[in-house]
């Protein structure tokens, strides 16, 4: 695995496709990512606060999901989900989803699609990996500034500059290699702000 970045594109979705394109992107698949928020059930007249969660779904990992709460970020098995539905002690608040298109283009790999929220489109994913960060010799946390001038210099212009690195310290169990529990936490991060 490589190091990525996820972003939000303010623009059109075929304006961006067509620069994946042109830049020789080919497009060799498609699926979604879901993005749920599950709320503690208390009892009504309680002055407890409900804790709450993101479950991510990923299609690209069929098996396996990945929760995010306050500093933790975990992968389980897909089972969690009907876990969650048998116990009710947790209810889902609300899903967000994007519909994606994966491009190769080199040593890169672009995910590209619409982020849906209750019907309405609220923006397009980007999600750019950068796949020579995986070998063993290079930390996937260098690569950020690679990354950062394809982002800009290929994909853009946006109105600022994409970020291509992030704090993880929030998150003190995360491995120190790249991986999908730090993917889980741009995903739960960017459909925040969108919501």
């Amino acid at each position: 695995m490589g190091y990525k970045c996820i972003f939000s594109y303010k623009g059109q979705l075929p304006e961006m496709t067509k620069r994946i394109e042109f830049l020789g992107g080919v497009k060799v698949s498609t699926g979604t990512i879901n993005c749920s928020l599950y709320l503690e059930r208390v009892p009504d007249g309680s002055n407890l606060i409900p804790r709450e969660f993101h479950l991510l779904l990923y299609d690209e990992k069929p098996k396996k999901c990945f929760t995010v709460c306050r500093d933790t970020i975990v992968e389980t098995d897909r089972e969690m989900v009907s876990i969650l539905e048998k116990t009710n002690s947790y209810k889902k608040r609300q899903t967000t989803e994007a519909l994606i298109s994966k491009y190769e283009l080199g040593d890169f790999i672009i995910r590209v699609g619409p982020i849906v929220f209750r019907t309405e489109i609220r923006g397009i994913l980007v999600e750019v990996e950068y796949t020579a960060c995986s070998t063993p010799v290079t930390s996937p946390f260098n690569c950020t500034k690679l990354l950062s001038e394809f982002i800009n210099g290929n994909l853009g212009p946006f109105p600022e500059p994409i970020q291509t690195s992030f704090d993880f310290s929030a998150y003190p169990t995360l491995p120190k290699s790249y991986s999908d529990l730090h993917t889980s936490y741009q995903y739960v991060n960017l459909f925040r702000t969108i919501n």
